[in-house]
């Protein structure tokens, strides 16, 4: 009677343990971006941006897929062509490297 208590006691135990780290594990939309960079556009080219920290010494480089990347300019839908080197830059990347958002300001 009391291994039974006992075994019924651990495995409730178990099983809230494993109810709280499944109630703390990110939403899949947030695990579908491996970084989030705000800084200047050092390098654009038709198929890869580049921003860069404000004081970081590298910048974060990613593709660009026309197809999957929001590019917006001055919160106006543009394209990756409109971007320019020393415009201000929000990015958001995907596990692949591909840039998923870029939200730049010309001014």
């Amino acid at each position: 009677m009391r291994r039974t208590i006992i075994g019924i006691f651990s495995v409730s135990l178990v099983i809230s343990g494993i109810a709280a780290v499944v109630a703390e594990r990110p939403a899949a939309a947030d695990l579908s971006t491996q970084r989030r960079v705000q800084g200047v556009i050092t390098a654009v080219d038709p198929a890869a941006v580049t921003i860069t920290p404000l004081h970081a010494k590298a910048g974060v480089s990613g593709a660009v897929d026309p197809k999957r990347t929001r590019v917006t300019l001055n919160g106006r839908p543009a394209r990756a062509a409109d971007l320019q080197v020393s415009f201000s830059a929000k990015g958001e990347m995907g596990l692949d490297d591909v840039w998923v958002s870029i939200q730049a300001e010309s001014r």
